[in-house]
């Protein structure tokens, strides 16, 4: 919903730039301005400025600069109309609504008051003397400090049926809302309601701009018909797959370094943050990618940092995926046996944790290698080749070209084979990838259930490539497949070729064309036409193709070197597109930007690539 002008201005007036920066960032005075080191970007000399008279702010070291509002959507990671509201809630000033908007703001705003009230009054319960002795001792047991308790909000929940309930209802806070904020749970003879929480230690949960949104309990005391640990249900503010434990207090740290600690338990969190290390944890469920897209707005790497058992790695193995499937970089951080992030800390102190993490934090490939290799995951071929395969289907989900390279080459080394089979399987999986796999046709009788395909929207190093797949077969479609990234084809027929090249070739070996011939394959009428059209083409391929080095395919000649003559072309094209695109931004970044810096780093990589494609160097055994 657009918010009036009127009020934006009147937010952006009560809004002071220097209080809400020093939020965020230490500031000295100098002159009528404030100097920091940016939040944005990593710095040794402070070049970030604020002028509260002007109310803007700017980074001569990165390029970042505007007022409080923008401020705020760059450091919250909010869009507009968000920014508003959370500088508007700081102020106080109420945003209009419609009637209908309205309502269903103010039952969202009661739920969050509701949770907001039930953490202060735990914090309540567990500061009293009389309520929270025990509770108190407990997290001290724990070593944890007076200001780690306050940052996080730690409270303690009597074990007592309706106290939340009767403090609410003091507070004028319905029933209802209790239930809503998943705070209360109805009696089984359905006579009332009780306080869901009773004799924890509570750990509030808030989302990444600081609301309370639910609520983990800790069993204080030994209750073998309760259980240990008990969380929040569902509600219309807390969803489990797209909150992180910690992230609101550690995100301004994890956007310094750039990464974040993944861990399991809401005490590992405390530990390290307390110990100065940023980290956020799950709340009961596994990761998902709508927690790794969150964490990708502050961040370039995920370190995964679970317990040191089977079930942690498997756990730490899954959650890869994920990371990677979120286009975030992995790594995974082993721990002693029997340990973990809180249990360390505590044990062996800050300063020794983080030597461990220099030490233990592999890159994911090498983790999986070296899990695979103790676990006995190579005691056969058939267990090996599965290792190949599921390494391949992780590097098929990045969309870095050069990054996806340099994996290749490295996994290639750790299991002992050759760069252009580990890219075959790569291509392979990117294709099992493709959301919108294509299932096998079945022509309705009488005719096609297609449009005739276009022979002419192939480009003729493509039709070269498919003509050389077809005739010659497996070693072929390995060979150019192992070279070339399936997505390196164009969009639409030639793709969807390769895409029923590979399932023939696996399903029937070497000889693809008999397979096409017999019937064997998933292709509809309209592909057989274009086989045929490759196969033996209604004009002459042109002549000119030979002025930019692409011989057309003749029996008995070297079609190795002139499937690399095709692949050439087509590599160079897509790399030159790339850095036109780079140009373009770069004309675009500011001066001495980090955005500037990252584009040229990324226009000489390609440059780079483009210099290896013409000196055939992709292509050496």
């Amino acid at each position: 919903m657009r918010i009036p002008e009127n009020v934006v201005e009147r937010v952006r007036d009560s809004s002071d730039i220097l209080s809400i920066v020093q939020d965020y960032v230490r500031l000295k005075k100098a002159g009528s301005n404030y100097l920091g080191l940016c939040p944005f970007h990593r710095e040794k000399t402070p070049s970030f400025n604020v002028n509260p008279a002007r109310g803007f702010f700017k980074c001569f070291g990165c390029g970042k600069g505007g007022d409080t509002i923008t401020f705020v959507m760059e450091i919250e990671r909010l869009e507009f109309v968000d920014a508003i509201r959370w500088l508007a809630d700081r102020a106080g000033i109420e945003i209009p609504k419609t009637e209908e908007g309205k309502k269903a703001y103010d039952k969202r705003e009661s739920v969050y008051e509701a949770l907001r009230f039930a953490s202060e009054h735990y914090v309540h319960k567990l500061n009293d003397p009389a309520s929270g002795a025990r509770a108190r001792e407990y997290l001290h047991e724990r070593a944890l400090t007076e200001k780690t308790i306050a940052r996080f909000s730690l409270g303690y929940a009597p074990d007592s049926w309706d106290g939340l309930i009767k403090a609410a209802a003091n507070a004028h806070i319905k029933l209802e809302t209790l239930k809503k904020a998943g705070l209360v749970a109805e009696r089984r003879d359905g006579t009332g309601y009780y306080d869901r929480f009773r004799g924890r230690i509570m750990f509030p949960i808030q989302s990444h701009v600081g609301k309370f949104v639910g609520f983990g309990g800790r069993l204080l005391a030994d209750n073998p018909d309760a259980p240990k640990y008990l969380n929040s249900p569902e509600t219309e503010v807390y969803h489990k797959s797209t909150v992180l434990y910690g992230l609101y207090q550690s995100k301004r740290m994890a956007r310094q370094e750039e990464s974040i600690l993944l861990v399991e338990g809401y005490t590992d969190v405390l530990a390290l943050d307390q110990a100065g290390i940023g980290s956020a944890a799950c709340c009961g469920t596994a990761l998902t990618l709508q927690q790794v897209g969150l964490l990708g707005r502050y961040v370039k790497e995920i370190r995964l940092l679970y317990d040191a058992d089977r079930a942690g790695a498997a756990a730490a193995e899954r959650a890869v995926d994920t990371v990677l499937q979120g286009g975030v970089a992995a790594s995974i951080v082993s721990l002693p046996e029997g340990e973990d992030p809180d249990s360390f800390v505590r044990e062996k102190g800050a300063d020794a944790f983080r030597l461990h993490l220099k030490t233990a934090t592999k890159d994911w490939v090498d983790a999986f290698y070296t899990a695979s290799l103790s676990d006995n995951g190579f005691a056969t071929l058939h267990k090996k080749r599965q290792a190949i395969s599921k390494v391949a289907q992780r590097i098929a989900y990045m969309k870095d070209d050069i990054l996806r390279n340099m994996y290749v080459q490295k996994a290639s080394q750790l299991f002992a084979i050759a760069e252009r089979d580990m890219a075959y399987e790569i291509s392979r999986a990117a294709r099992n990838n493709q959301p919108g796999q294509r299932p096998p046709q079945t022509p309705p009788e009488g005719g096609t259930n297609s449009e005739p395909i276009n022979f002419d929207v192939i480009s003729e190093p493509e039709k070269v490539l498919l003509q050389l797949m077809l005739e010659e077969g497996g070693p072929m479609i390995k060979y150019i497949l192992g070279n070339m990234a399936y997505d390196e084809f164009q969009e639409g027929p030639s793709r969807e070729l390769v895409n029923l090249l590979m399932e023939t070739y696996e399903a029937h070996g070497d000889d693809v064309l008999s397979a096409f011939g017999s019937g064997k394959t998933n292709a509809d009428e309209n592909t057989l036409q274009l086989v045929v059209d490759i196969l033996m083409p209604r004009h002459e391929i042109s002549k000119g193709w030979g002025a930019k080095k692409i011989d057309v395919p003749r029996l008995n000649e070297k079609s190795k070197r002139i499937a690399e003559d095709c692949m050439m072309h087509l590599k160079g094209a897509v790399v030159k597109r790339k850095m036109q695109r780079l140009k373009h931004e770069m004309m675009n970044a500011s001066e001495g930007s980090e955005a500037r810096s990252r584009l040229q780093k990324e226009y000489l990589n390609q440059q780079q690539y483009l210099l290896k494609i013409k000196n055939r160097k992709l292509f050496e055994d």
